[in-house]
């Protein structure tokens, strides 16, 4: 009876084509961990600065008037252009105005500085990763207008500057900036104005 036993389980492994061996390779196979891949990096994507954007600064400045005097005044303005995004590089053009700085400076023979306007050309690059924080330089003619007992006179003359935009949201801009303005023959006479300034503003990207 027990060699007829041992006899039918041989035959029964035989036939399955089991073995103890087998049993390990199984385990083996089925406890093999299960590599899972690393899930790839996904780059921040980049703000697009073509578009309309205006808004306005306020700053302080000293002006040089050589031929009479020179003063430091605080002094606000308006802004608007439009920029056009080239890979990494963006250029565009805006228009400046500036109404007259706060104390409205005098000229020796009594006229008084009523604003200002200028038209500038830029050309920057985006200094961060994401592409929101945009450096860049600008230049253009510029003019001043003045106003005595003549009436007005418009003088100009030219503007560079070299500024930082940053976007806070899609659509809110922090701008930082200085600048420097040239303009001679003040007025119909022999005054020349050389103004540095700086000024904070805020804009909005249409």
């Amino acid at each position: 009876m027990t060699r007829f036993l041992a006899t039918t389980c041989a035959a029964v492994c035989v036939a399955t084509g089991v073995s103890a061996g087998d049993f390990s390779k199984t385990a083996d196979l089925t406890e093999a961990p299960v590599a899972v891949p690393a899930p790839m990096p996904v780059a921040a994507p980049r703000f697009d600065w073509t578009g309309a954007y205006a808004g306005a600064a306020l700053g302080y400045g000293n002006m040089d008037i050589r031929g009479t005097d020179s003063g430091s005044a605080v002094a606000g303005g308006l802004f608007a252009g439009y920029r056009w995004g080239f890979g990494n590089f963006v250029a565009g053009g805006e228009a400046v105005i500036a109404p007259a700085p706060f104390g409205s400076p005098r000229f020796a023979n009594g006229d008084r500085i009523r604003g200002g306007a200028s038209l500038l050309l830029s050309v920057g690059m985006p200094v961060t990763q994401d592409a929101r924080t945009l450096g860049y330089v600008a230049a253009g003619p510029s003019m001043l207008r003045t106003r005595g007992d003549d009436g007005s006179e418009i003088s100009t003359g030219a503007t560079v500057a070299v500024g930082v935009d940053h976007m806070l949201t899609d659509d809110i801009m922090l701008r930082g900036s200085v600048n420097y303005t040239a303009i001679n023959n003040v007025g119909g006479a022999d005054y020349r104005t050389r103004t540095t300034g700086a000024s904070v503003g805020l804009g909005f990207k249409f």
